[in-house]
């Protein structure tokens, strides 16, 4: 083997949870679309997932999917075992939802344990699996991908979702402050209202809710994608332990 060939630097990985939705979609296609391989991982599998995988492989990079329904402590265990094999040097914490899209007067224990293994748990775990290969390798880069929620608390039929997602932007302030002498850089994006099937899903009077923001309009999937890239690629040199919120000025 010539000496170019074996001095040859590894392409870059990005792990996307949650990669088949919105959001997550438009990041793993971002980081395919700029050379690096991508992991994901979905609860589910199926069109989408195969629709991404031809999408992000026609960009000349590989392209895996792990399933795992991050409310199940099994699965989640499973998961971490499996993306400890890898090569991770940049982790996208995605995945996330209500689960329960009740008032708080009427949640119960079992729905708080679901949401905060969702939105929390699992990215405390994920981001500890990846972080000591990242500090041998001198590299990383670690987004997690909060919600406007946070900043304001939620409504009272998400204050468990709003409440998960305040956690994990106190876990970007630690784990920045953990990673910034092995140059592993960590910062937190919280959209704002993304035109996403989200939206979607727990139907609101979105007219209303749009006229709330400063530019009355929602967000793409593309507009978080582009600062999650910037954030958790070789581009990004100097900011860690930010909160970088894209909301249209909410």
């Amino acid at each position: 083997m010539n000496s170019s060939a074996k001095n040859k630097t590894p392409r870059r990985t990005v792990l996307v949870t949650g990669c088949t939705g919105g959001i997550g979609r438009a990041v793993a296609v971002t980081f395919a679309q700029n050379g690096w391989n991508v992991v994901g991982h979905d609860c589910i599998s199926g069109d989408k997932a195969r629709q991404l995988k031809a999408c992000i492989t026609a960009h000349g990079v590989d392209f895996s999917l792990i399933k795992a329904d991050f409310s199940s402590k099994r699965q989640v265990n499973r998961f971490i075992a499996q993306a400890a094999e890898l090569r991770i040097d940049s982790l996208i914490n995605n995945a996330g939802g209500y689960l329960a899209a009740k008032h708080f007067t009427e949640l119960q224990l079992e729905d708080l344990s679901a949401a905060l293994m969702v939105n929390l748990s699992t990215p405390i775990l994920l981001s500890g699996c990846v972080f000591d290969g990242m500090k041998r390798r001198k590299f990383g880069r670690i987004v997690n991908i909060s919600s406007i929620a946070a900043k304001y608390g939620g409504s009272g039929s998400s204050v468990h979702y709003g409440c998960a997602k305040r956690g994990l932007e106190a876990l970007t302030k630690t784990l920045a402050r953990e990673g910034a002498p092995h140059n592993i850089l960590v910062n937190t994006v919280r959209p704002g209202v993304i035109d996403t099937d989200f939206h979607r899903k727990f139907p609101k009077d979105m007219k209303k809710r749009v006229a709330m923001i400063p530019l009355k309009k929602m967000g793409t999937p593309q507009d978080v994608a582009d600062a999650v890239f910037y954030l958790a690629s070789d581009v990004n040199g100097f900011v860690t332990s930010e909160i970088i919120t894209i909301a249209g000025g909410e």
